[in-house]
């Protein structure tokens, strides 16, 4: 499914204003300090990566010199993510990989982050313990998740995916043991009806 529908995916992504979203997003923690360990050369591991659009705004809004090392299932998300991070000269590393099973040491990466994935896990805790686990400690995790309502369940219809509430996201980020958990609704475009970020750091 996410081979086919990787240029979908593209489309959607600017229809719904994602983009702007998302870089509205990571200047907004960064205004929050919530961002201040990741300085130039940082490592950010992206889980589920797709077409790279939450990790070229992560660059944009914050730091043009941090290392992108991405993960996704499917090569042709990979491929479309190459071919952005590419074209914007980012450093990265990609690997066609299960977000329950990443392949990098324990304790490696400054940040780690992942947009509209964790939705579609069917063991959606399972995928955070794991993207918590290649964070060092201290680092912050940043997740954005369609959230219910009648654009996240048109989204849930056409995709496949869960829509998961603010309650159900900081419970489950609680339970592998995240601290200073907060959430971030995005607020630019489409996106507003249809995403919740959110943040929690590594003890």
């Amino acid at each position: 499914m996410y081979n086919t529908a990787a240029p979908a995916w593209n489309r959607l992504v600017h229809y719904l204003g994602i983009n702007r979203a998302y870089v509205e997003l990571f200047r907004s923690l960064q205004k929050d300090h919530l961002l201040d360990n990741v300085k130039d050369d940082s490592t950010v591991c992206d889980c589920g990566i797709g077409t790279a659009a939450f990790s070229l705004a992560l660059v944009k809004a914050i730091n043009p010199r941090i290392n992108i090392v991405g993960a996704d299932i499917s090569q042709e998300m990979l491929n479309q993510a190459q071919q952005s991070l590419n074209q914007a000269n980012i450093s990265q590393q990609l690997y066609q990989a299960d977000v329950n099973d990443l392949p990098f040491d324990d304790n490696t990466f400054d940040l780690s982050i992942s947009a509209h994935m964790l939705e579609h896990l069917p063991h959606p805790i399972q995928g955070l313990q794991e993207m918590m686990r290649v964070l060092r400690p201290g680092a912050p995790l940043i997740l954005a998740v369609t959230r219910p309502g009648l654009l996240g369940w048109w989204i849930q219809w056409h995709w496949g995916n869960d829509c998961l509430s603010e309650a159900e996201v900081t419970a489950m980020m609680t339970k592998i043991e995240l601290r200073q958990i907060r959430s971030y609704p995005l607020t630019t475009g489409l996106s507003r009806w249809a995403s919740t970020a959110y943040v929690g750091f590594k003890p």
